[in-house]
């Protein structure tokens, strides 16, 4: 089975790609996708690049669909695929669906200091760097509307929600491996993912302190518990990097759609 990973801005999607490539996967990436199409006109990367935006700001997308159909072929097509993409989820629908969600402050911390990125992506400070995913983000969710009329950041397009906000990469990918395990035997449904000690605190939650699951209400990327005190306590002091959780009374959030947990960290 191939596995559709994407998720936040720096949310490090890349890195546990790669890790899960040790397992026997091979890595599909949009950009991979983008070079091989490049290849097969004679152009370079940065020519094909420039072609492709002169077509596009003329209304001509013929590269995206390219891309697109290239991707739901592969997944069609080939087995033991991981797509590394922000769209395989929707074009790749046979595939296990991953999203990883990130605190924006550690998203813009790791973007910051990535030297791989230093060409590409350059800023003067942290806090630039934070700004600029936000308005990054809040165009794609802006495109992808346009253009497919789907919400990439609905996390109910996804088989699994996980967070890597305080999980290193090794933990995410075997997660990941462990769950898609449980798909394939049938044990599994929509799974949230969080780090415990990622959700905030309320004197409401006691009202159900006993339960013997963990709730949680979102708004504006923050979770927030609900229910199940108890267990989330648990969870915190056996230091485990995952709790799942179920979402409840789901509040909008606006125009800000970046998975923002800076305030309950």
């Amino acid at each position: 089975m191939n596995i559709a990973i994407t998720g936040n801005l720096g949310s490090g999607k890349s890195s546990v790609a790669k890790i899960l490539k040790e397992n026997g996967y091979e890595i599909i990436s949009t950009g991979n996708i983008f070079r091989q199409l490049a290849m097969e006109k004679g152009l370079s990367v940065e020519e094909f690049n420039k072609q492709v935006n002169e077509a596009a700001s003329r209304g001509d997308r013929s590269v995206d669909t390219m891309i697109d159909n290239t991707t739901t072929k592969i997944g069609e097509e080939r087995d033991h695929v991981i797509f590394d993409s922000r769209l395989a989820w929707h074009f790749a629908p046979k595939s296990f669906k991953v999203f990883l969600i990130t605190d924006i402050d550690e998203a813009s911390r790791r973007v910051f200091h990535d030297s791989l990125r230093a060409n590409s992506e350059s800023y003067p400070s942290q806090d630039d760097c934070k700004k600029a995913l936000i308005h990054r983000q809040k165009l794609e969710t802006v495109r992808y509307q346009e253009i497919y009329g789907i919400d990439y950041y609905d996390m109910n397009n996804y088989n699994l929600v996980i967070e890597s906000t305080n999980a290193s990469p090794q933990e995410i990918a075997q997660e990941i491996l462990d769950q898609l395990e449980a798909y394939r035997a049938g044990r599994f449904e929509k799974l949230i993912e969080l780090n415990p000690s990622s959700i905030h605190r309320t004197e409401y939650a006691t009202q159900a302190a006993e339960a013997d699951y963990v709730a949680v209400c979102e708004k504006c990327g923050v979770f927030t518990i609900s229910a199940g005190e108890k267990k989330l306590d648990e969870a915190i002091s056996h230091k485990k990097k995952f709790i799942a959780v179920k979402l409840s009374n789901i509040e909008p959030d606006g125009e800000d759609r970046f998975m923002d947990f800076s305030h309950c960290i």
